[in-house]
């Protein structure tokens, strides 16, 4: 049973060294385990003082063996934002957004006790967006309709004392997308999910989004959400197989997915509606057969702030979702565990009330405090943590506001009072 959410201050804001001509903040983030009593965070960053929202940088990695331990002259700087001039003259910026993916820890053991094969290595992948770049280095999402180019981008990572991007990052476009092979090559993925992929096996289980139709009109066509089989093939991670979950609907969009493997070895889905009434929809798929086959247990209309929102597991194996409380859409951050027959949700448990502890936001209208996510981590005390991320900004940031000194990434530790459920086996 979950008892407790720890709040702190933001654990990252400013980057040791900011991207040649921009002001950044750390915003959305996504933590795994690397080696036995170490773990990392991939934070992507956000250009500030443009008159546009969502305006990522790029992103960096951060290894910890205790959460006080997070210090920004550490980061590993994986991507940034490119620019250049295409063929017609046009001046373009090519803007990478966050990467989520699969990590097998150094030192990592299968179930029977050998060795992983796959150990010290895992994969990322993100989406980037290409449009017209403007004035001073800006971007206007009006271009989303007719004049931006989106790309997949896969990354292949290693860790034996130094966490490593392995050579350049592969990107997929609209020519070549992305397959997910063992479908015929029906699907293209295009963007992760929120949240990290589950291990089965040698493999990865990940939540994405893929598309079937003309992947063209892909970024304002609706995707589907579901799960990505990731495997190791020589020296790289790549999917196998996608099984849609949230097919698209005439009257919403189903994005932003995570999963979670329960107490009895079942699999738990969620995914992001938007638009009409879907905005404010708990929907929880239930697998029992390894993620083939997938029916809703849980669907709680009226029931979260319109934001985005993960399933996750406490360190005990609690699920639980996490978003915004509704009426509070970004200002007022909950969890829901499960019950125990997972049928329904319990009574929330407060994260963080953003309007009550920090005050109104100095730009307005609103507190953006979102994109959470949670891992359950082994530390440098070799005990098991679960580690609640999520990112908060001034909504007048989007406008070009300055950042407040609430603005940035958020690392907190969700306290349950049963037994540690281990993630990874390890030697020790």
């Amino acid at each position: 049973m979950i008892t407790a959410v720890t709040a702190n201050p933001p654990r990252l804001t400013e980057p040791a060294e900011h991207p040649p001509g921009e002001t950044c903040r750390y915003g959305g983030a996504f933590p795994f385990q690397v080696a036995a009593n170490t773990a990392a965070v991939l934070c992507c960053l956000r250009n500030e003082g443009h008159p546009v929202g969502d305006f990522e940088n790029g992103s960096d990695v951060f290894l910890f063996d205790d959460l006080a331990h997070i210090d920004p002259a550490t980061a590993v700087p994986i991507v940034r934002n490119d620019t250049y001039v295409d063929g017609k003259g046009q001046r373009r910026i090519n803007i990478h957004y966050p990467i989520v993916g699969g990590f097998v820890p150094l030192g990592a053991l299968r179930d029977d006790g050998t060795p992983h094969p796959h150990a010290g290595t895992g994969f990322g992948i993100s989406h980037a967006l290409d449009f017209p770049l403007l004035g001073k280095g800006h971007y206007t999402k009006l271009h989303k309709q007719n004049k931006c180019v989106l790309r997949t981008c896969v990354y292949q990572f290693s860790y034996d004392t130094h966490f490593f991007l392995i050579d350049d990052f592969d990107v997929f476009g609209l020519e070549q997308p992305l397959r997910a092979a063992g479908t015929g090559s029906q699907w293209a993925i295009h963007s992760p999910g929120l949240r990290q992929g589950v291990p089965d096996g040698d493999d990865f289980l990940a939540p994405a989004t893929a598309s079937a139709d003309d992947l063209h009109n892909v970024i304002h066509q609706p995707a589907a959400s579901g799960v990505a089989r990731w495997q190791r093939r020589g020296d790289s991670w790549a999917p196998t197989t996608f099984v849609p979950i949230e097919k698209p609907q005439s009257d919403s969009v189903w994005s932003e997915p995570s999963l979670v493997l329960d107490i009895d070895g079942s699999l738990l889905f969620t995914s992001r509606g938007c638009y009409g009434d879907a905005d404010h929809v708990i929907r929880i798929w239930r697998s029992t057969d390894g993620g083939e086959s997938w029916e809703v247990v849980i669907e709680k209309p009226e029931a979260r702030g319109q934001a985005p929102v993960t399933i996750n597991s406490a360190v005990d194996g609690t699920p639980y979702v996490v978003c915004n409380r509704l009426g509070h859409e970004r200002d007022w951050l909950v969890i829901h565990p499960l019950n125990d027959e997972r049928s329904d949700l319990l009574p929330a448990i407060d994260v963080r009330n953003a309007l009550e502890e920090f005050g109104p936001p100095p730009k307005g209208p609103v507190w953006f405090m979102d994109h959470p996510n949670g891992e359950t981590l082994r530390l440098g005390d070799g005990a098991w943590h679960h580690v609640l991320s999520y990112r908060n900004m001034d909504r007048g940031e989007h406008a070009g506001g300055a950042p407040s000194e609430f603005s940035g990434q958020f690392l907190e530790e969700v306290v349950s009072d049963g037994p540690a459920r281990r993630v990874w086996d390890f030697a020790d």
